[in-house]
């Protein structure tokens, strides 16, 4: 117990002075990196927009060497917009991302969306995840919330790690949702 309360200090110290300080990447950053357009980042990260949204349909799994993700249907829009009661759905983003062996990204919902009585859920984009990601939408208002196709519901923040890892991922989820031409 002395060495890990050692070892807590010293690298609280660390943090403290700056050696292992965290870094955001700026918009400006992420618009260089990644090629893109003003239009395609907000303050803080880059914009994630509703793509699709799927409705539960059976149960997930996750067990010591095995794992099986929850039947999913597609929900159907009206004229482009989704309306949702309450409850939680898996959801995918518009945008294919491509995260850099030395950052990892997180989604954050939109102010908007938490104010309309909804949030968003995701794990942690880890350095090499390539594909267009999906995340959980748990509709917490009683009366629902309803959400156009295309709407900017999230915001991707980019880490950057004090070194480019090894580790780049290349789980089940390495390029999901993406076609051969993306």
């Amino acid at each position: 117990m002395i060495a890990l309360d050692t070892y807590q200090k010293q690298f609280t110290k660390a943090i403290l002075l700056g050696e292992y300080g965290m870094v955001v990447l700026s918009p400006e950053t992420l618009m260089e990196i990644f090629k893109l357009t003003a239009n395609a980042v907000d303050c803080s990260g880059l914009k994630l927009h509703l793509d699709k949204v799927f409705a539960f349909r059976g149960w997930g799994s996750l067990r010591v060497g095995s794992k099986k993700v929850a039947e999913v249907e597609e929900v159907e829009d009206e004229d482009g917009v989704y309306h949702l009661k309450p409850g939680a759905y898996k959801i995918r983003y518009a945008e294919v991302v491509r995260v850099p062996l030395n950052t990892i990204a997180l989604a954050i919902p939109r102010s908007t969306l938490l104010r309309s009585g909804a949030t968003i859920y995701t794990a942690v984009w880890d350095p090499g995840y390539e594909g267009r990601g999906e995340g959980l939408l748990t509709v917490f208002n009683p009366h629902g919330i309803e959400i156009e196709k295309g709407t900017q519901i999230a915001q991707l923040v980019f880490l950057r790690l004090d070194r480019e890892t090894m580790f780049a991922y290349r789980g089940s989820y390495h390029k999901e949702n993406i076609t051969q031409v993306e």
